[in-house]
C-alpha cells in the first residue's frame, strides 16, 4: 500500500490529535494521523490530568499560560470537562519553604497567582489532610484538571469528522529521507507520502527517529500510578508531597490517582512492582488516614519522555526539511497540548508563533548547548 497525503502526524494521543485539531481549524485536512495501538494508549489515557503554569521557566510557564487560555475554549467546543481545581504544594522542611518563596515571586513576575499557604488554609481547602507535619504550602488557583478520554476522543472525532483519517493499529516503523528532505513513512501496513511529517509518538519517537538515522537526546524513564474506586468529590486540587515527588489527585470520574517516584533506569520495560504499590499508600496514608482502607481499582506503568533539560522538543528539525518534532515532554505533555497544537501548527504553515518563546524548545539547542534552564524541576 502507498497513501500520499499532505501531512502525516505519527502518534494519536493527546499531542498529535491537538496538532490536527488546529490545522483543521486553518482549513487543512488531509491529514493522516496514524497510532500503532489505539489513540490515547500510550501517555495520556495514563496522565494525572493535572493542568497549571506554576513552572520554573519562562518557557514552560508561556506554553502553559497559553494552554490555560485554550482549555475552557477546547472544552466547551469539544464537549468535555475542565476545572481549575487548584494545585497545592505541601512542603514540610524550612529550607522548601524558603525556596518556594523565590519560585512565588518567580511566578508574579510572569503573572502567575501562586502564594505561600499557612496549613490552616490548607485544611480548609483539604478537610481531611492531616496537616500535623506541613510547614506551609504553595497554593496555585490557576491550575486545574481535565478528562483526558474525553479531551482526546471528543477532539478526535471532529477532527474525523472534518475528513482527517486515522489509522489504527499502524506501526511507523522509520522515516524516509531524500537528500535532505522527510519524504515517506514506512509503517506495517505500507508507505505514506506526505509533504510534512510530524513525530509526535510519546515513547516512540525515540526509536522512530532512531531507524531513521536521526539523532535525538530523548530517554524513555518508566514511572508508576495507581487509581483507587470512584468515591463522592472530596477534595479538588492536586497535591504535591515536595519531599517525596509524589502526588495525588481526585480525577474527574472520581477515583484518587497517585504518582510516586520509583528509582527506574531509562530505556527499559517497565514492570509492575509491588514496592510501588506499598510505597504509594505509605506517602499517602501519613496525610489522609482513610486511604489504606480504599479499594485500589487499576495499576500500570508507562513512560515520561525526558529530554536533557526537562523540556519539548518543538518545531522543526533543523537539518531535514518537511520534519517536525513534537516529543519530550517530560511528563507533561496533557497539560501543554493545547499551546503545543497552535504553536506546531503556525511551524508548519509559516505563521507567527502565538508564543514566541516556544523558538527557545527547538531542536538545535542542544547542539549550541543552549539548553532551557529551570528554577526548581517540579516533577
Amino acid at each position: 500500500m502507498v497513501m500520499k497525503t499532505r501531512i502525516a502526524i505519527i502518534g494519536a494521543g493527546i499531542i498529535g490529535v491537538m496538532i490536527a485539531r488546529f490545522l483543521v481549524e486553518k482549513g487543512i485536512n488531509d491529514i493522516v494521523l496514524m497510532e500503532k495501538n489505539y489513540p490515547g494508549s500510550g501517555g495520556t489515557f495514563r496522565c494525572a490530568t493535572g493542568i497549571r503554569a506554576s513552572f520554573t521557566s519562562p518557557e514552560h510557564v508561556e506554553m502553559m499560560k497559553r494552554s490555560i487560555e485554550l482549555w475552557p475554549m477546547l472544552s466547551r467546543q469539544h464537549g468535555f470537562t475542565y476545572r481549575r481545581d487548584g494545585y497545592i504544594w505541601l512542603l514540610s522542611e524550612e529550607k522548601h519553604v524558603e525556596m518556594f518563596k523565590k519560585i512565588v515571586k518567580f511566578h508574579h513576575e510572569y503573572n502567575v497567582p501562586t502564594k505561600i499557604v499557612i496549613p490552616e488554609e490548607i485544611k480548609e481547602m483539604v478537610p481531611t489532610l492531616n496537616t500535623e507535619n506541613i510547614l506551609a504550602g504553595v497554593y496555585d488557583p490557576l491550575a486545574g484538571k481535565a478528562d483526558c478520554f474525553k479531551a482526546l476522543l471528543n477532539t478526535l472525532e471532529y477532527v474525523k469528522n472534518k475528513g482527517v483519517k486515522l489509522l489504527t493499529g499502524t506501526n511507523a516503523e522509520k522515516i524516509i529521507i531524500k537528500g535532505s528532505k522527510a519524504y515517506a513513512i514506512v509503517t506495517n501496513k505500507g508507505v505514506i507520502e506526505a509533504e510534512k511529517i510530524i513525530v509526535a509518538a510519546g515513547y516512540g519517537s525515540k526509536k522512530i527517529l532512531k531507524n531513521s538515522g536521526i539523532d535525538v537526546p530523548l530517554e524513555n524513564l518508566p514511572k508508576h500510578a495507581l487509581i483507587t474506586e470512584a468515591y463522592k468529590p472530596l477534595f479538588k486540587p492536586l497535591l504535591i508531597d515536595w519531599s517525596t515527588a509524589s502526588y495525588i489527585i481526585q480525577v474527574i470520574h472520581g477515583g484518587f490517582l497517585i504518582g510516586a517516584n520509583m528509582k527506574e533506569e531509562p530505556d527499559t520495560i517497565p514492570r509492575n512492582r509491588i514496592d510501588y504499590l506499598y510505597l504509594a499508600v505509605k506517602i499517602w496514608s501519613k496525610y489522609f488516614k482513610w486511604l489504606p482502607y480504599t479499594r485500589i481499582l487499576r495499576y500500570w506503568t508507562g513512560y515520561y519522555v525526558m529530554t536533557p533539560d526537562h523540556h519539548p522538543i518543538l518545531g522543526p528539525h533543523p537539518k531535514i526539511e518537511n520534519l517536525y518534532l513534537a516529543t519530550g515532554f517530560s511528563g507533561h505533555g496533557f497539560m501543554m497540548a493545547p499551546s503545543v497544537g497552535e504553536v506546531m501548527t503556525q511551524y508548519i504553515l509559516g505563521e507567527k508563533l502565538s508564543v514566541p518563546i516556544a523558538k527557545n524548545l527547538e531542536l538545535e539547542r542542544f547542539e549550541k548547548g543552549e539548553y532551557v534552564k529551570e528554577i526548581a524541576v517540579f516533577g
